[in-house]
């Protein structure tokens, strides 16, 4: 089925601006309740059927739209174009098993007329779509349009949601000339005339703005729970027909099978470097069928994952509110059986939802293969995803979170260990305190908390064997930590372990040095950014001793940032150097360290690539990369 979208609205819109995601939204939920009644209909007839909306489908819907006679294959890439609706449309399956008789594909001209006309890709904001021929992608003869490109415009542009400007603009639109039926016929019919019809389009203002069809206001909800103007103006794009957009100008980037991404809700590091190597690579549906002909295989494109995912989909089995703002979540295999093993000091990247992956320190038994468990403290004035979490993630929910990850592991030689827990910090000392009870080492846990009423781990902790080695410290109740005095003569292997508010941290660790704690064995974890200071950025250098190739990092980004962009991986989590996962080694230049995870010792060697700078404006580093 297809639902058009509504001309009227497009007419005064510019495509990329928020009353145009509204507008295709729209079409999307329609599709949702008409496919949910059809399905209903003939599941009372006694037949199967299965709606497949845009939240909840099981189906690739290109291929059906062309095979069922919708439309045919666009020079926009994976959008099927209609004879009376163009572009404009959205789509919806039904899957049945009622006997059918299908409808057959369709050919309306509209290849040769893509052939010769580059509208959309001229028009195109993020340069995604190609100028250029049809080539052979993943099985299939496209015009393969930029995927990356094109979501990173939807994705940053702040004047909409989205983008659909190669829809608006497109002759076939119909609010374009084609709305007329001899000018349809004549696109459908002779296909050496569409530059000219293409350009009469033009001349006609078709595809442009129409102020006159703007019959809403944009606007935006604001803190105060007030509307008022948008602080960012909404886009108004217009015709850029003076634009002369040539193929061999630009630089497109595709990944095909073999440079897909694991299918995972998990993040995935694109390598643009390797998706212009492999639209580069793209070959025509001739050249494609020849080599295939002659048994090559080199240029089928075939996923190559191993299979091995990154996350693991599990029952939320447990939720307990520990305190007001404290709840413990436990997780479990959904058949019940046993997690990926795990060690003290790990945490879990959970997907909260696709826009909110959070970092959680386990705080069960490392030898419980059978669930795993974390504390989340509900910031209401935090990024929101613990919010989130407290509100949607109850038991028998299904989500998923990574295999477990450990930045904080624990040295299991230490002649004596301290676990120093500042509020929710204790998560994961608990989870140390049950591998050291169990090695039968010598240690202490000190939980500090401003009240009794917020210790929500000490029911837990007191129910445990080892709970003799806790010392809890009540502020309202006098009996903070005197941190001076409980670091009494360490010796060269005593370990400490601190996590929870920075300056609890930093309070902790310098009362361990300063008691004879050597520096490498003071160990902390952040569960979020601390205060940092005013820096100021400037423009320096990476130069990259494998291949002695240098890339300039620009004062408004980050290391990580630039070496994406030029098309170079580097493994990153937090952006706030506090995990430790982007750390590269230092060949030479000054840096001026701004992480949170590195001692003054690793910093000789060592940098964290999404916060630390040159030291100086211009400067060089030379990296092990």
């Amino acid at each position: 089925m297809i639902v058009d979208q509504g001309y009227e609205t497009m007419e005064g819109a510019s495509g990329d601006d928020w009353i145009s995601v509204a507008q295709s939204m729209r079409a999307y939920l329609r599709f949702s309740l008409l496919g949910g009644i059809i399905s209903k209909q003939i599941r009372r007839l006694g037949y199967k059927a299965k709606a497949h909306t845009v939240l909840d489908g099981e189906v690739l819907q290109p291929p059906l739209l062309l095979l069922s006679g919708l439309g045919e294959v666009s020079r926009i890439g994976e959008v099927i174009l209609n004879p009376f609706l163009g572009p404009r449309l959205k789509s919806g399956v039904v899957t049945t098993d009622l006997p059918l008789a299908h409808d057959r594909p369709i050919d309306f001209g509209l290849q040769k007329f893509c052939e010769s006309c580059n509208k959309c890709a001229r028009e195109c904001p993020s340069g995604a779509i190609t100028a250029g021929p049809k080539l052979m992608f993943n099985g299939y003869e496209i015009w393969k349009s930029d995927s990356q490109k094109c979501a990173t415009y939807r994705i940053t542009t702040e004047g909409g949601a989205m983008c659909g400007r190669c829809m608006k603009t497109c002759p076939w639109n119909l609010e374009g000339l084609f709305a007329e039926k001899p000018f349809r016929w004549a696109a459908m019919n002779m296909p050496s005339a569409a530059p000219a019809l293409a350009k009469l389009d033009d001349v006609a203002g078709r595809g442009g703005l129409n102020p006159v069809k703007k019959w809403w206001w944009d606007i935006e909800l604001d803190e105060s729970g007030g509307y008022h103007a948008a602080k960012v103006p909404a886009n108004a794009r217009d015709l850029q027909r003076d634009l002369d957009l040539k193929y061999e100008d630009q630089t497109l980037a595709v990944y095909p099978a073999n440079l897909a991404p694991h299918p995972w809700p998990y993040p995935f590091p694109m390598d643009r470097e390797a998706g212009i190597s492999a639209y580069e690579n793209l070959i025509s549906a001739k050249d494609h069928r020849a080599k295939s002909e002659a048994g090559e295989t080199a240029h089928v494109h075939k996923y190559s994952g191993d299979g091995t995912s990154p996350v693991v989909r599990v029952n939320v089995s447990k939720v307990e509110n520990l305190t007001a703002d404290i709840t413990k979540y436990e997780f479990t295999a959904l058949d019940e059986s046993d997690l990926p093993e795990w060690s003290a000091g790990a945490h879990l990247d959970v997907v909260v939802a696709p826009e909110f992956l959070r970092q959680y320190s386990m705080s069960g038994h490392p030898i419980d293969r059978k669930r795993y468990q974390i504390a989340v403290l509900r910031e209401d004035e935090g990024r929101g995803g613990s919010a989130l979490m407290h509100r949607i993630f109850s038991e028998g929910r299904k989500v998923f979170v990574s295999q477990p990850i450990n930045h904080f592991p624990l040295d299991e030689t230490a002649s004596k260990t301290f676990l120093m827990g500042g509020g929710i910090g204790i998560t994961p000392m608990v989870a140390m305190a049950h591998e050291l009870h169990g090695l039968g080492a010598d240690f202490q846990l000190h939980y500090s908390v401003p009240t009794r009423a917020a210790a929500g781990f000490l029911e837990d902790i007191q129910g445990f064997e080892w709970s003799e080695n806790l010392r809890l410290h009540i502020s309202d109740e006098d009996t903070r930590a005197d941190l001076a005095n409980i670091f009494t003569e360490p010796g060269k292997d005593t370990h400490v372990y601190a996590c929870g508010p920075d300056a609890f941290m930093s309070a902790v660790v310098d009362a361990a040095q300063g008691a004879g704690v050597p520096e490498d064995n003071c160990h902390i974890e952040y569960f979020s950014t601390p205060d940092v200071p005013e820096y100021e950025n400037h423009d320096f250098t990476l130069k990259l001793m494998k291949s002695g190739r240098e890339v300039i990092v620009p004062a408004d980004k980050s290391g990580t940032d630039a070496l994406a962009d030029a098309g170079i991986q580097v493994p990153v989590k937090c952006s706030d150097g506090i995990c430790g996962v982007c750390s590269c080694g230092i060949v030479s230049g000054e840096v001026e360290h701004r992480d949170f995870v590195l001692s003054n010792r690793e910093r000789q060697t060592k940098m964290i690539l999404c916060q630390s700078r040159a030291a100086d404006p211009d400067g060089v580093i030379e990296i092990d990369l």
